[in-house]
């Protein structure tokens, strides 16, 4: 197998020579394609009148490059031609295929959605908390807690949310305790910053 600097080399020269096959080139020795997958997608899955044989056989050399059958003056006859600056090679070094770019947005999509399911079952998990049976009469349902704190509902769903305070369920119901609420930071900083607004506004 050819060394990966090797390969980063010869992309940056198919890149800048930047014809139709130098560039298909490019790609086989990016994603490091085998014989049998160029064979595979430009022989078998081409109907007889697309084959181009000239073609095939310029990315079967690459894919033979890149299992180091053969060298870079043979895959890039003209390669000496073509200067590569160390911006041109660090740059090339960097690149992904857009095959490559496509799993990985599709490995993000994925976690994306495993790190919502597992947020929305936390917050079920929350809001499902039943009330401790000792001092039930400190709690208050959502409209008493809104209008307790002097904010909204959806304000008080959020705080629960990201934690800021715990969502009890009584019968169904979901429920705050009086005394979290008044030991909560982001409750007192939410009341100091209200209390503040009413005294400018007087």
């Amino acid at each position: 197998m050819r060394k990966q600097q090797e390969i980063n080399r010869a992309v940056a020269i198919l890149c800048k020579k930047g014809d139709r096959i130098s560039v298909a080139q490019a790609e086989v020795l990016r994603e490091k394609r085998s014989e049998k997958q160029v064979f595979q997608e430009y022989v078998l899955s081409v109907g007889e009148e697309k084959k181009d044989d000239t073609f095939f056989f310029a990315l079967r050399d690459a894919a033979r490059y890149v299992a180091g059958g053969l060298e870079l003056g043979e895959l890039i006859p003209d390669a000496d031609e073509y200067k590569i600056s160390n911006d041109e090679f660090y740059q090339e070094a960097k690149a992904v295929s857009e095959r490559e770019f496509r799993a990985m947005e599709r490995k993000v999509n994925l976690l994306e959605k495993l790190v919502n399911e597992l947020l929305q079952a936390s917050r079920i998990r929350v809001e499902n908390k039943q009330v401790p049976e000792v001092n039930k009469a400190d709690f208050l349902n959502q409209s008493e807690a809104a209008r307790y704190v002097g904010c909204r509902k959806e304000t008080l769903r959020g705080w629960s949310m990201r934690g800021f305070i715990t969502a009890y369920s009584m019968e169904g119901v979901v429920h705050y305790s009086k005394s979290e609420l008044d030991a909560s930071p982001a409750v007192r900083h939410y009341c100091t910053v209200r209390q503040c607004r009413k005294e400018a506004e007087q």
